[in-house]
């Protein structure tokens, strides 16, 4: 089982913290393609270690293997589908890893947008669902739902519920929409480098 959570719903860090220990989560991985945030500085990476770490919750950042930035690149260079994202070593690794871990931990992947469907979390779910077979639950501030209620109330809100889509599709022109036509916005390099661990 894997689980899925976006950071920007809980601006309270203890509300955030109170559903990872409601769901026995034991290993929190960022996916973020750089562990900080301006606008919610209690989720850079070094504070949220020690917060995490209080609770006796473990933290991996696996960006640089499965952030957004790469996703939104491969999805401009031509990936049309989530399994075409295997095709990048670096990503096909952090896949490996993901799974690896979630054979010993209650692992949840954290990403900063609340909704699965405007985060490259829902590729990197889906993949994993499709590929292990193992369920995949995500989090929000007043529910939680399977990845299947995920998409089935996303083609709802969207009045998508009456045509026949077929899920990966959905979700691959969701992408598409996102990075190539909105062009979502992209995750900036720090001014200084130096200043980022991202190691």
């Amino acid at each position: 089982m894997l689980f899925t959570i976006g950071y920007s719903g809980f601006y309270k860090i203890e509300d955030f913290i109170k559903l990872l220990k409601n769901n026995n989560i034991n290993l929190l991985v960022d996916i973020r393609t750089f562990p900080y945030s301006k606008t919610f500085p209690q989720y850079d990476e070094k504070t949220l270690k020690q917060t995490l770490n209080r609770y006796n919750i473990d933290h991996l950042f696996l960006g640089e293997y499965l952030g957004g930035l790469k996703v939104k690149t491969l999805v401009k260079n031509g990936v049309s589908s989530a399994e075409d994202l295997l095709e990048d070593k670096d990503f096909k690794e952090g896949m490996r890893t993901l799974y690896k871990l979630t054979r010993k931990n209650s692992v949840c992947i954290m990403c900063a947008e609340k909704e699965p469907f405007n985060c490259h979390r829902l590729y990197v779910s889906y993949l994993f669902s499709k590929r292990t077979q193992e369920e995949v639950i995500n989090i929000f501030p007043d529910k939680v739902e399977n990845l299947k209620q995920t998409i089935n109330r996303f083609k709802k809100e969207n009045n998508l519920d009456k045509i026949n889509i077929d899920d990966e599709k959905l979700i691959s022109e969701r992408f598409k929409l996102l990075y190539k036509i909105q062009n979502k916005r992209e995750e900036r390099f720090p001014e200084k480098l130096e200043n980022l661990k991202l190691f």
